[in-house]
């Protein structure tokens, strides 16, 4: 998932010092670094490479054309496999396929107005948040009964089809936030104006032929699996809200939300409010609070205005949140006012209503910025869908940092000249052009490492004599502690192995002449 890349998800282990940490992950960095120049220059793709100028090569930011010819307002949406559900305005739930020879297969009618929805496979649950004002509710349903419907071509579901999922203790919900690590609870949390009702739905302890078994049984609505805990009031109503997992689990886990002029976090358990920042402008317009976790302690990257700002909420002290200056917070700003924040570990992608921008999460630089006329989010818990009302051009499938490379980290690197459709005809619809990130480009699989649950590091009880102990699924790691000279050491291992696959590059004929001199400029670095 996009926002649970943590800052030190690149150390396998991490000390427990603060010095340490930061030179164990910036010795991580640097090694990082040399293996994907080393895989660049492998690959041809390097500016000095003889067989690639590097003018052309691809990006890991490189969009993908996903649907060129679709003529609804989209509302919202959520990746479904290798497929994409999005609500619109007009025609109900849509569901879209990757490919262009596939029409779009409705699942819901207009009846349903759609405006919030989360697609959980694993769990086999859709969310959606339907209807507004005094009408509002949230549904729940089960995918595999979803699924089933549309292969076999059954009639398209209406309002009145959802009586059952209506989670009805939930009317007049106008927002709702669900935690990002829902493996073995699913937490939710309903705004109704300026009260917050949180929802759980514990997954049954259960093989997955079992599970699905279940889940495809006599019982269409998962509604029943759902328990109300309680109910918490705020001062206002909350514009945006995230959910924070605590480091134990039990009775710690927090809620931030947005509103007035300050970002607030929650007791989930207790209810009470701890200020966590405050925004000091006239105008504030909230985009996004993003959890992210270093070592199983939480932090926030708050988002609004033009501004980012990390926060440090770990360690607890009991239930109470410590929240402090912290040496580790940080803040950047965006060139222009984002609709919507991604984050993609290493990357953070900012959508503008013209634009995306692209920088590091570590240090907030800019790394590249594309126009793209009429931008709009779709979705962004897998894949990262967007729509445009322009066909991106095929220059941004090139570098922009070849012809920019004196620009300065605070001005966008590189644009791209859109294609501008032609003028429409009486009663034509504007056809809009939807495309897809994939995750895996952007996170990329040789620095990609196992994400890092707060609850990872819990304590095993011994069992008792003659008690096999169950073997772990996520075994705890031990802390370690490195010094000066054993990063040195991991340093210069690191530099023999890369100088061990750049004799094996030399050894490949067609490689040779290509990547012979790159390859010594980089032992030289």
């Amino acid at each position: 998932m996009l926002n649970r890349r943590s800052f030190s998800d690149v150390l396998p282990e991490s000390p427990k010092s603060a010095r340490k940490k930061e030179e164990a992950r910036q010795a991580e960095f640097v090694r990082i670094g040399q293996a994907l120049k080393l895989k660049t220059i492998v690959r041809g793709d390097a500016p000095t490479s003889l067989v690639n100028t590097g003018l052309c090569r691809k990006e890991p930011w490189e969009s993908q054309s996903f649907c060129t010819s679709f003529t609804y307002d989209i509302v919202a949406g959520d990746s479904w496999g290798q497929s994409l559900l999005v609500a619109t305005e007009s025609a109900g739930v849509m569901l879209l396929e990757d490919s262009s020879s596939l029409p779009p297969v409705q699942v819901f009618d207009k009846t349903l107005t759609v405006k919030q929805m989360h697609v959980l496979e694993p769990l086999d649950l859709l969310i959606i948040r339907a209807d507004k004002g005094k009408d509002a509710r949230l549904y729940v349903y089960r995918l595999s009964t979803l699924k089933r419907g549309v292969e076999e071509r059954q009639l398209v579901r209406t309002k009145g089809d959802s009586r059952e999922n209506k989670l009805e203790k939930t009317r007049g919900c106008h927002l709702y936030s669900i935690n990002t690590h829902h493996g073995a609870e699913l937490r939710i949390v309903a705004a109704i104006r300026n009260k917050l009702l949180l929802i759980t739905r514990k997954q049954p302890r259960c093989d997955c032929l079992t599970f699905v078994g279940m889940s495809t049984g006599a019982s269409d609505s998962p509604v029943e699996e759902f328990q109300y805990i309680r109910e918490i009031c705020l001062c206002d109503s909350p514009v945006i809200m995230s959910l924070v997992d605590g480091p134990t689990g039990e009775n710690d886990h927090m809620i931030c939300v947005a509103y007035k002029h300050q970002f607030d976090l929650i007791n989930e358990s207790t209810g009470d409010a701890y200020r966590l920042h405050h925004v000091d402008s006239n105008r504030v317009n909230f985009v996004a609070a993003i959890d992210v976790y270093e070592d199983g302690e939480a932090g926030l990257l708050l988002c609004y205005n033009n501004l980012c700002t990390y926060k440090k909420v770990c360690p607890f002290n009991g239930a109470t949140p410590m929240i402090q200056p912290n040496s580790s917070d940080f803040q950047f700003s965006w060139n222009q006012m984002p609709n919507s924040i991604v984050c993609a570990f290493p990357y953070i992608l900012a959508f503008t209503t013209d634009s995306i921008e692209i920088r590091l999460v570590v240090n907030g630089n800019l790394v590249y910025t594309a126009v793209v006329p009429e931008l709009q989010l779709i979705a962004s818990r897998s894949d990262i869908y967007f729509m445009s009302s322009a066909p991106v051009n095929s220059a941004s499938n090139c570098s922009s940092r070849d012809t920019s490379s004196q620009s300065s980290p605070q001005t966008p690197t590189g644009y791209e000249m859109p294609i501008f459709p032609s003028p429409l005809g009486d009663g034509e619809a504007p056809s809009k052009h939807i495309y897809k990130i994939p995750l895996s480009n952007l996170v990329g699989r040789s620095i990609e490492r196992p994400l890092k649950s707060p609850l990872v590091n819990k304590v095993l009880t011994t069992p008792a004599p003659g008690v096999t102990a169950p073997v772990p699924v996520i075994p705890a790691t031990p802390s370690l502690s490195l010094s000066r000279m054993e990063i040195k050491e991991i340093a210069s291992r690191t530099r023999k192995e890369l100088l061990g696959k750049w004799v094996l590059c030399v050894c490949m004929p067609e490689r040779t002449s290509q990547a012979m001199k790159p390859m010594k400029n980089t032992h030289k670095s």
